[in-house]
């Protein structure tokens, strides 16, 4: 039989990106967790972007999607609310900065939940309960139905506030978009929750925005699972206490058991990645009237701004070796049950000797250090056990119990790097490692999907350090002079911004001088996006490689991107000399300072 030669297979060739049509007229735009670093860092981007005008028209209102994470939750939902209840970004830059600087948050919830009179709710009582009810006394007290008040109409059509669910394990979206609801004129479930779990829109309204804040910024080891509806109802609410209306079963049919614990959105994707590409992809079927907040091109947005609050950093693992521990380091459990042993027979040897003693004073004193010498011998024989005796009681194979036993014969010393050393690597595992491969992997849904490449900037806090600046240059040789190299100061203001810790807090210290920490990392987020915007037109707009689409521009696209570039290298060289001209600026202006 002759055998047939294969047919030739032409290689594949990589599908080259094009530069958007109308550049920057629909933007996207996720806001990381990352704590109140990440608030801040995020907090000077949008600060910045309402600066700059397109058209007259604000890069800030020309957002369309925003999806926020955690930290990034704070400044989404309160920018939100803020529009929703006819307010601008100015109101939500000063409510969101005296929030972070002049309320000591976990002093104010540790007293809330030691006061009992504060759980007589229903609520659990619960550390993040506690948080979440002083978010909504004094930081945002509307709910999430004020989104679906037709009235102001905002610029933002896509909205979610993402965390994570202990159920199926998914990613659970408190969304809002607008095609559903005007396009069908009517309350559409399916894209409050997640595939799994469909939250009804009438229970969803009711939901405090606060609770939302909560359940997406809910760390773990530093929180408990927020519960869902128990933690989310208070007085007022109806449809959240009626469980009548929750779904019994999942889409494919699987079961759903209620309360479902839900935790921060970082878990599962601390960039917000994956709700904007599945916005977008919702608004390529955007009707004809809704047509201009999407872009006719490849992409239904021109711009996607992922912004990152997190530190890339990590310290490396460092094994605890520690061969000594004061006093009982060279104990083990099974010295401790020689102890015991001779502590009893000690204390039995007392007695029966004041029993025959003939002094009074013989016998109190033999028979208080024998009895003492009896207890000693309980506590030692009771902690003796070991690992076996746990083992026991939590009803472990006797295979493994049989091999407990070398353990107990184990120094406390050795023990304790044991222990020590499998919770600082889990730790880190959880809450380093997996978290950064959670975050490329979202970073990669984006990046390696070639029509998205024009349409990227990545605002990370740790961009413009001196480390990074060189890394780029060696990258980019051909960028120009003016941003390839930012000066000391500003390198010098990201270098601080990046060593705030992922917390909840500023403290005293971190408050205290004229270029404080919150105004340093806010600071950080203006400039690096005035950089980014710049580095976009080196790289993309304005870069010979795109020559061709960018010819294909009308002479009126080419003139705005010219004033917007200009404004662009404007700003950034009164950065150079001051990075934090635009943080006084706005104190000035909001504060009277």
């Amino acid at each position: 039989m002759d055998i047939k030669a294969p047919k030739s297979v032409k290689p594949k060739t990589k599908r080259r990106a094009h530069l958007p049509k109308t550049p920057f007229h629909n933007i996207a735009i996720s806001l990381s967790g990352g704590g109140f670093r990440a608030s801040s860092i995020h907090l000077g981007l949008m600060s910045y972007l309402a600066t700059l005008k397109l058209n007259d028209v604000t890069l800030l209102e020309r957002i369309r999607i925003l999806s926020s994470v955690s930290g990034g939750s704070f400044l989404g939902v309160k920018y939100v609310a803020t529009l929703k209840k006819g307010g601008g970004f100015e109101d939500c830059y000063k409510s969101l900065v005296d929030f972070m600087t002049k309320k000591d948050l976990v002093e104010e919830a540790l007293e809330y939940l030691a006061e009992d009179s504060n759980w007589t709710n229903g609520r659990q009582r619960s550390l993040i309960n506690s948080f979440a009810s002083i978010y909504h006394r004094d930081f945002e007290s509307e709910t999430f139905g004020l989104l679906w008040n037709e009235h102001p109409v905002i610029h933002l059509k896509e909205i979610n506030f993402n965390a994570t669910e202990f159920h199926f394990a998914l990613p659970f979206h408190f969304q809002k978009t607008e095609f559903l609801y005007r396009e069908k004129n009517q309350d559409n479930p399916e894209y409050i929750g997640n595939r799994k779990i469909h939250i009804p829109i009438e229970m969803a309204k009711e939901i405090r925005l606060a609770d939302i804040i909560a359940a997406s910024s809910c760390v773990p080891f530093g929180f408990e699972p927020i519960n869902f509806p128990d933690d989310f109802t208070y007085p007022e609410s109806v449809k959240l206490k009626d469980r009548s209306l929750l779904p019994r079963t999942a889409v494919d049919g699987e079961n759903i058991t209620y309360p479902i614990g839900i935790m921060d959105g970082g878990v599962d994707d601390n960039q917000g990645v994956d709700a904007v590409i599945t916005s977008e992809e919702r608004m390529k079927n955007y009707p004809e009237y809704l047509y201009e907040f999407r872009s006719k091109d490849k992409k239904s947005v021109d711009l996607y701004i992922i912004s990152d609050g997190t530190n890339p950093g990590m310290e490396s693992y460092v094994r605890s070796s520690r061969d000594k521990m004061p006093y009982i380091g060279t104990w083990s459990f099974e010295f401790m049950q020689y102890l015991g042993i001779t502590s009893f027979l000690a204390g039995c040897v007392l007695l029966v000797s004041a029993f025959f003693s003939s002094y009074k004073l013989s016998i109190v004193a033999l028979s208080a250090t024998g009895t003492l010498g009896i207890l000693i011998a309980v506590v030692f024989l009771i902690f003796s056990r070991g690992f076996v005796g746990l083992a026991k009681r939590f009803g472990i194979p006797s295979f493994f119990i049989q091999r407990m036993r070398h353990v107990d014969k184990l120094k406390f010393a050795t023990l304790n790097n044991l222990l020590v050393n499998r919770r600082n690597s889990v730790v880190k595992m959880i809450t380093k490692v997996f978290i950064k491969q959670m975050r490329w992997f979202g970073f990669e849904r984006v990046y390696s999907d070639t029509g998205w490449k024009p349409r990227l900037i990545l605002n990370a806090v740790f961009e413009l350090t001196k480390h990074e600046v060189e890394k780029r240059k060696k990258k980019y040789p051909y960028f120009s002079e003016e941003i390839a190299q930012p000066g000391e100061k500003i390198m010098a203001v990201s270098a601080k911004a990046l060593t705030k810790g992922t917390t909840l807090w500023f403290t005293e210290d971190e408050l205290k001088g004229p270029h404080n920490m919150a105004d340093s990392i806010i600071a950080c987020g203006q400039f690096t996006i005035c950089f980014n915007l710049l580095e976009y037109f080196e790289k993309f707009l304005k870069n010979p490689k795109y020559q061709k689409d960018y010819e294909k521009y009308s002479p009126e696209i080419k003139q705005a991107l010219d004033e917007l570039q200009n404004k662009l290298l404007v700003d950034w060289k009164r950065f150079k000399e001051d990075p934090y001209w635009m943080v006084k600026d706005l104190k000035a202006k909001l504060w009277k300072e």
